[in-house]
């Protein structure tokens, strides 16, 4: 049995020395875990549809559209710009879009999540908190709403990286 503890624990110090492979195989991971629970076909609702539309009207004007009361238009012009680049001729495909994009910022946010983790921890409890944040279940379920929580998310994690980091030039960032 010490034989086998010994070699999980060099197992565990190959992950936490290794980061950069470590955050792959948790980025990776937590991709196909949320392909996998990803609602195809189902349209979006809510403010995902109100950013969608936005977004839509702006990628087919060509310009931000005048006739919205619309408070923040950061996400959808963000939006357009993958939808832009992206041809359909069904709403659903690019509501699909939408929901990528936002699980791809979501699995993102896991590499600054680590780097802000290891601040205040060592390797192994920041790999820690990073496959906690990867595999929250609320943090899944955002991400695929398609709204902007991880945009926001990614913004805030980056910000508190950047202002805990020991170059100035990157606080000041």
């Amino acid at each position: 049995n010490t034989h086998k503890i010994i070699g999980i624990v060099r197992r565990l110090d190959f992950l936490a020395n290794n980061a950069a492979l470590s955050l792959t195989i948790i980025c990776v991971i937590s991709i196909f875990f949320r392909l996998y629970y990803f609602p195809y076909g189902i349209p979006l609702t809510l403010d995902a549809t109100l950013y969608f539309w936005y977004a839509i009207d702006t990628n087919v004007l060509g310009h931000l559209p005048t006739d919205y009361l619309f408070p923040n238009t950061g996400w959808p012009m963000l939006l357009s710009v993958f939808f832009a680049t992206f041809h359909s001729n069904n709403f659903i495909d690019y509501m699909t879009v939408q929901r990528l994009v936002s699980i791809s910022i979501s699995v993102f946010t896991i590499i600054p999540v680590y780097f802000l983790c290891k601040k205040f921890f060592n390797k192994h409890l920041s790999l820690i908190g990073a496959i906690l944040f990867a595999f929250e279940p609320h943090i899944i379920q955002n991400s695929m709403l398609g709204i902007t929580d991880s945009l926001y998310i990614l913004l805030v994690t980056v910000s508190f990286t950047l202002m805990y980091s020991s170059n100035k030039n990157l606080v000041y960032l």
